[in-house]
């Protein structure tokens, strides 16, 4: 018996399966793309469990003839292109006709088309166990409809490497948005369990679609991107003034196609990083260029490019990106006389405030509060008792660490990231025992996102109202918050809800445990004092003594060290007294 030998076509499918989907997200991708080259006006897409259990995908294209539509779904048949030289000129999303037949192998696979013309559409169900094909007339209007359950079934060395059903939710929420963008015309719906969770209806130009996705707060900070060079040109809207924790809602587009390009990313990375502000924008870029100049044939998933002049590409996304960015509040025209004695995003804030005009004692007798506002009816603190600690409170550096002398030295607290400990094993505690305290608010506050951080902040709910706040869905993808854990500010309340989203969409796959511990370390982080701001004696004990009694005095949430030793001996030898 030969020792090499012809793989059966279902294995054949299932190894192509392993480029082409990955999980539920490239299902999702493959199809809307399949939509979008059909010419469809509105795209729906449900999901179940994340997509795991279950994908539908609708759409109201042009659809297949049965003949087609069983054609469909043989490997390398497809539509888009008949010769090599088609390859050259390609202009559809997809092209290789690989999709329908890898997706029909790893999962139970139902496709329902109509081309309008026939008198009735045409059903064919795929049994990824058995191969079977089962056909029969079905009824449906101008379309295609396509079914995708129990994701990797016959796979299970695949399916056990699926995230959890939030993360690949999260991650379909942004392709859904992603394939939105370039296409304001059309309309398209995700629903995931049942409830609608994005909605984007057609919109009447490309800003109003990428307000759509990235949230209102994102209208006033457009700025328009237009730089061209010979038959190239980049074209787009980055946000001036409006930063993000993370690159997550920069999409760049070569001829309407999303892609992932280290040259395209690096021009951006290298525009931005000519003015100086924390965060990054929002980048929506589109490059247009000769079909011919581009090889779009390099990945399986069609999501990688290869520039034929990748030098020429990258100065013109940079200059285009550095001209958009180049306006009154952060580029390189000059700020008036007024705005510049405030300090603007051109000059570095000072690294640390100046000296305070007037000293308080220290253990003048006022409580420990957060927010500093004490009232009159407040009950005041007994004094604390410094745990272990054996030393005595002797001040505060730059107002920002809390200075002990203690037998072996000197101790330097972070009263920040102290701070944070406690109000993190405070939150936590409060989890953990069901006991939510809250601080209601007299006018509540809508925060509206985009798509994905309306999906996190979906997600996250129930972990946030046992944290104290009191959170609903308002409409559209706005959330009304009435109430909020009483040691945070009102005023902080938007700058949380961003630390905890992007801190959630970097978590790969985030358990129950795990989400508990990231709202409570984001909100620990929002509410806890800040550097650089001046503390009374009575504070500073009671903060060392808080840290003392928490579950981990040496390291905040997120890793970064407390308490700081300088030993005596050491300090002596720099005196040259030992």
């Amino acid at each position: 018996m030969p020792r090499i030998q012809i793989l059966p076509s279902e294995l054949v499918n299932q190894i192509a399966a392993g480029e082409v989907v990955e999980r539920p997200a490239s299902v999702v991708k493959e199809l809307i793309e399949n939509a979008i080259d059909a010419g469809a006006g509105s795209i729906e897409v449900l999901l179940e469990n994340g997509g795991k259990k279950r994908i539908e995908v609708r759409d109201d294209g042009c659809g297949m003839a049965e003949e087609d539509a069983g054609v469909a779904l043989e490997r390398h048949a497809t539509s888009k292109i008949r010769a090599f030289d088609d390859l050259a000129r390609v202009q559809t999303l997809g092209f290789r006709g690989e999709a329908l037949p890898s997706i029909a192998s790893v999962s139970r696979f139902t496709l329902t088309t109509h081309n309008g013309e026939s008198d009735h559409g045409v059903e064919i169900e795929c049994d990824p166990l058995t191969g079977e094909r089962h056909v029969r007339p079905a009824a449906r209007d101008r379309g295609t409809t396509v079914v995708v359950r129990e994701l990797f079934e016959n796979v299970p060395a695949r399916r056990k490497f699926l995230r959890s059903a939030e993360a690949e939710f999260r991650s379909i929420v942004t392709v859904v948005s992603s394939y939105a963008l370039p296409l304001p015309s059309r309309m398209f719906r995700l629903q995931h369990n049942g409830r609608t969770v994005l909605h984007l209806p057609p919109a009447s130009s490309l800003r109003e679609r990428i307000v759509q996705v990235l949230g209102n707060e994102a209208a006033e900070s457009l700025t328009e991107i237009d730089e061209s060079s010979g038959g190239t040109r980049a074209t787009g809207f980055v946000t001036r003034g409006l930063r993000f924790g993370s690159r997550r809602n920069q999409f760049f587009f070569v001829n309407g196609r999303l892609v992932r390009d280290r040259v395209l990313t690096h021009a951006a990375n290298r525009a931005c990083e000519a003015f100086d502000f924390d965060g990054h924008p929002a980048i929506v870029l589109f490059l247009d260029i000769a079909p011919e100049a581009v090889d779009v044939n390099v990945h399986p998933a069609k999501t990688e490019v290869r520039f034929r002049d990748s030098g020429s590409i990258h100065i013109i996304v940079e200059q285009g990106i550095r001209r958009a960015l180049a306006g009154p509040e952060e580029g390189t025209e000059l700020l008036d006389s007024g705005l510049r004695t405030q300090g603007s995003g051109l000059f570095p804030p000072q690294r640390y405030d100046p000296l305070p005009t007037h000293f308080v004692p220290l253990f003048q007798g006022q409580p420990v509060v957060q927010p500093p506002v004490q009232t009159a009816s407040a009950t005041v603190l007994d004094e604390p008792m410094l745990g272990d600690l054996q030393g005595r409170v002797i001040g505060q550096y730059r107002m920002s660490y809390v200075v002990i002398d203690t037998p072996a030295g000197l101790r330097l607290i972070d009263q920040h990231a102290a701070h944070e400990r406690v109000l993190y094993d405070r939150y936590l505690e409060r989890i953990t025992n069901r006991q939510p305290l809250s601080q209601q608010i007299l006018a509540p506050i809508l925060y509206e996102g985009g798509a994905t951080e309306t999906a996190v902040l979906e997600s996250h709910a129930e972990e946030l109202r046992a944290v104290g706040f009191e959170i609903e869905r308002f409409s559209g993808n706005a959330f009304a918050i009435s109430a909020v854990p009483p040691e945070l500010l009102r005023g902080d309340v938007e700058s949380f809800l961003r630390k905890l989203i992007d801190a959630s969409l970097d978590e790969k796959a985030p358990h129950v445990t795990r989400v508990r511990e990231k709202v409570c370390a984001s909100l620990a982080c929002q509410a806890a004092i800040k550097v650089h701001r001046p503390l009374g004696g009575d504070e500073m004990a009671r903060l060392t003594a808080d840290l003392l009694a928490s579950s981990n005095p040496f390291a905040c949430p997120h890793g970064r060290p407390v308490i700081v030793d300088i030993k005596h001996p050491d300090i002596e030898r720099h005196f040259h007294r030992r």
